[in-house]
C-alpha cells in the first residue's frame, strides 16, 4: 500500500492528486472534455481520453483563450483572472471538498460569468475554500468562451 500525503482519487478518466490545506482538499484542473484541438476547436466536445498514473490536480492549468480585462487603472483581475494562461487542455473543472469528507454533502456547481468571452477558474474568487469548510463540495469549472465558444 502506498502513502500518498496529498489526497489521490479516482474519476473516469485515471487517478488525480490533490492539495490539502486549512481543512479543505482542492483538485484543480481536472480535464472534462478532450482539448479542443484543430478541427475539434469549433466541433462539440469529447470525452477526455484516459490517463495512466495520477494526474496532478494541486495547481491551475490553462483557461480558454480571451484577453486581459482592464478598466483604466482597476484591477480587474480579481473578476476576471489574469488573462490568458496559455494552453489547449482547459476544459477543465476544479473541485474543493472539506477534508475529512463523508457521508452525503451538498454539491455546487459555480460557472463563471464575463459575458461569454472572459473569465476563468483562475480568479481569486472563485477559490471554493470557505464553501468547503462549510460542509459544501464546491465544483468550478473552464469552458470555451468568444468566438470558439459561441459561433
Amino acid at each position: 500500500m502506498h502513502h500518498h500525503p496529498e489526497p489521490v482519487v479516482t474519476t473516469a478518466q485515471g487517478a488525480v492528486r490533490g492539495l490539502r490545506q486549512g481543512g479543505t482538499t482542492a483538485f484543480l484542473n481536472i480535464p472534462y472534455a478532450a482539448p479542443p484541438r484543430g478541427a475539434g476547436r469549433f466541433a462539440p466536445p469529447q470525452p477526455h481520453e484516459p490517463w495512466d498514473g495520477i494526474r496532478d490536480a494541486t495547481r491551475p492549468g490553462p483557461n480558454a483563450p480571451q484577453s486581459e480585462r482592464k478598466l483604466g487603472s482597476v484591477d480587474m483581475t480579481p473578476y476576471f483572472g489574469t488573462g490568458w494562461s496559455r494552453g489547449e487542455d482547459y476544459l477543465t473543472v476544479n473541485v474543493f471538498t472539506p477534508a475529512t469528507a463523508g457521508g452525503d454533502l451538498p454539491v455546487m456547481v459555480f460557472v463563471h460569468g464575463g459575458g461569454f468571452v472572459a473569465g476563468s477558474t483562475r480568479s481569486a474568487l472563485y477559490d471554493g475554500s470557505a464553501f468547503a469548510r462549510d460542509g459544501v463540495v464546491l465544483v468550478t469549472l473552464n469552458y470555451r468562451l468568444g468566438i470558439a465558444g459561441f459561433l
